[in-house]
């Protein structure tokens, strides 16, 4: 299948891309999240609507655990598969960093999910509306709303992937995906999860999935658990989004350096560049923006009492 894509054309690599754009989009780990994703989004907006009233920013979870995480490992396995081709029949098109390059591009599938499933979100609450007093409405403009959703949805599914891209060139042992998406969940939860209601929870930005609100404004019991109000957390979404792309860059280049016929002097600028920026992305997200912990207690639930 490689062997035909001609080596030397400016095209190859689009053809290539195109290739692993349909493996990947066709392989039974990515369409089952993507299901899974959707079908559950449905679910807890819709079949439920007394009961989830509704926590929108905090539903981005769903597309970064159901699509991001498979995303990780049906790219670290179509990378491998890459090199598989080659000791098999002894050529492929391009070199490994083109071949790289090939299912990074592919990981345009994912991300396309993730914007559908905002798309999915948008034609629910065109239905439904949203609760009249989600505490997000009072302090965030559009733009940080956008720059949420985009950066916890579409962007985390990019970056599940591209990470699995990363994990699928430097890491040979068996089972390195799946200990890859434990390592990042457990590091994400443990990140976040010791700083997000602290004094100082901007510092909780530098994981590659941070919650920017959570909670509800119903004070009544969801199957006998209390509900304690909604907060919005410290920092600046467009900044974070900015941060998280330049991880995704990142991921990218440091997958290419793997190739030590790739390894310039302009790839190792480009790096070292990538990496000032996302450093300096990171604290822009931590010190602008929302200054701090926001808490607004529950209103009186309509069931209560």
């Amino acid at each position: 299948m490689y062997s035909t894509l001609p080596e030397t054309s400016h095209g190859s690599l689009g053809a290539m891309v195109a290739i692993e754009a349909k493996r990947f989009a066709k392989h039974p780990v990515f369409i089952i999240g993507v299901l899974v994703a959707f079908g559950l989004t449905f679910y807890l907006h819709l079949a439920n609507t007394k009961d989830y009233t509704d926590a929108v920013l905090a539903m981005t979870i769903i597309p970064a655990f159901f699509i991001g995480l498979p995303s990780l490992v049906v790219a670290a396995r179509l990378t491998r598969s890459t090199e598989v081709a080659v000791e098999a029949v002894g050529t492929a098109p391009g070199g490994e960093a083109r071949r790289t390059l090939a299912v990074a591009g592919a990981c345009v599938v994912p991300l396309t999910a993730g914007l559908l499933w905002i798309g999915e979100i948008f034609a629910i609450l065109a239905l439904n509306g949203t609760h009249a007093n989600e505490l997000w409405f009072g302090t965030m403009n559009d733009l940080q709303v956008w720059c949420i959703l985009l950066a916890l949805a579409p962007v985390a599914c990019l970056g599940g992937a591209l990470l699995g891209v990363l994990v699928g060139r430097w890491l040979r042992f068996p089972g390195a995906p799946a200990v890859a998406v434990v390592a990042v969940v457990v590091l994400d939860l443990a990140g976040q999860g010791i700083v997000q209601y602290g004094e100082n929870n901007e510092y909780r930005l530098w994981v590659p999935w941070a919650m920017f609100h959570s909670g509800t404004m119903d004070d009544g019991d969801y199957q006998g658990i209390p509900d304690h109000g909604q907060g919005v957390m410290a920092g600046n979404p467009g900044w974070y989004l900015l941060y998280l792309l330049a991880l995704c860059a990142l991921a990218v280049g440091a997958a290419v350096w793997h190739d030590r016929a790739a390894r310039t002097q302009r790839l190792r600028l480009a790096l070292w560049g990538l990496l000032a920026l996302t450093v300096v992305f990171l604290l822009l997200a931590m010190f602008t923006g929302v200054e701090h912990l926001m808490i607004s207690e529950p209103l009186p639930s309509a069931n209560a009492g």
